[in-house]
C-alpha cells in the first residue's frame, strides 16, 4: 500500500512539472515580478514592461487565434480561419494601445473578406430575411406571403440583412392584417 501511495505522489508530481510545459506555458508565471523575463513582468500597467516601455504583444490561444499583451487561455476548438491568422496575420499594437491583428488586403481575402455572404429567406414560413438559416415556430400568418411577393430579402446600408420596404409590401400586410381579406400567394 505505501508502494501504491508513493508512485501516485511521484506521477502528481510529475503532472505538476509537465502540464504547463505540455500546454504551451513555456514558463508564464513562474517568474516574480522582480525576475523580470515575460512581457509585462515588474509591476507597471498592462502591456508595458517593468521600465514603462510597451511590451510586444503575444500571438495566443490554444490555436493562435488571440493577439494580446499576455498569454490567455481559450477553448481549444479549432476553426478554419484560424489558419488566416497564423499564415497572413500581423499581431501588433494599435494606435489605440491595444492589441490586435492589422487588417491586411491577404488577412482579410483569407478570412472570406470583400463581398458579405447574401443574405437567406429564412424561418418555417419564409418570413425572415437574415445572415444565416434560423429555426421559428412553423406558425402561418397571413401577411408572410407579402414577402415573398412584394419585398427583396437584402443587406441595407448598415450591413444587417432585412427585407426591402416598399409601399405595396405595407399596403398588402396592413391588408393581410384585417379580418377577412384574403391575401394571394402561398
Amino acid at each position: 500500500m505505501n508502494l501504491l501511495i508513493q508512485r501516485h505522489r511521484m506521477v502528481f508530481a510529475a503532472l505538476l512539472l509537465f502540464v504547463p510545459v505540455l500546454t504551451g506555458a513555456k514558463g508564464k508565471g513562474c517568474q516574480d515580478s522582480t525576475g523580470g523575463g515575460e512581457a509585462g513582468a515588474g509591476g507597471g500597467e498592462a502591456g508595458t514592461g517593468g521600465g514603462g516601455e510597451t511590451a510586444p504583444c503575444v500571438v495566443t490561444g490554444c490555436s493562435g487565434q488571440i493577439c494580446a499583451d499576455e498569454d490567455m487561455a481559450s477553448t481549444c476548438e479549432w476553426r478554419e480561419e484560424y489558419a488566416c491568422y497564423g499564415e497572413h496575420g500581423v499581431c501588433e499594437r494599435g494606435a489605440s494601445g491595444e492589441c490586435g491583428w492589422r487588417q491586411t488586403p491577404e488577412l482579410e481575402a483569407c478570412l472570406g473578406g470583400g463581398e458579405p455572404a447574401p443574405c437567406v429567406v429564412t424561418g418555417c414560413s419564409g418570413q425572415i430575411c437574415a445572415d444565416e438559416h434560423v429555426v421559428t415556430t412553423c406558425e402561418y400568418r397571413e401577411e408572410y406571403a407579402c414577402y415573398a411577393e412584394h419585398s427583396v430579402c437584402e443587406r441595407g446600408a448598415s450591413g444587417a440583412c432585412g427585407w426591402r420596404q416598399t409601399p405595396e409590401l405595407d399596403a398588402c400586410i396592413e391588408a393581410a392584417s384585417d379580418d377577412g381579406t384574403p391575401v394571394s400567394g402561398f
